[in-house]
């Protein structure tokens, strides 16, 4: 996907994002080319599941830069990949309907693993 095509998705996206997210589109507007040049997110995908996953993404960066966690770092971006495998998986699983709460459990499920990545690659190395 090129920057213009995600730049575009980002934007119609804007106002089904909740609020706590929409806040912080003008930093994922210049991250999410990067993170997506680097790990691409499956065409083709029924809109539902591609809403999710980029939900978890989404969540999942913002977590990050709260945290002062550069979310581009060599160690998190295969963790992007595994996080985009997960919620395919899920939502193959589960065949969420649009009034489910799908959307709001990839939002927390992002989370999670932004919390998750920086523990595994940071803070048990610390402990240790």
């Amino acid at each position: 996907m090129s920057d213009g095509e995600n730049e575009v998705y980002l934007t119609e996206m804007q106002g089904q994002l909740p609020s706590h997210l929409y806040v912080h589109v003008p930093k994922l507007v210049s991250l999410f080319p990067q993170i997506e040049a680097l790990v691409a997110v499956p065409k083709g995908l029924p809109d539902l599941l591609r809403k999710g996953i980029y939900f978890a993404l989404l969540q999942s960066v913002v977590r990050l830069l709260e945290r002062n966690t550069d979310p581009l770092l060599p160690e998190i971006l295969p963790e992007y990949r595994e996080l985009i495998r997960s919620v395919s998986e899920t939502y193959s699983v589960l065949h969420p309907e649009i009034e489910s709460n799908w959307l709001s459990e990839c939002i927390q499920y992002g989370d999670k693993s932004a919390y998750h990545w920086e523990w595994k690659h940071f803070d048990s190395h610390e402990l240790f």
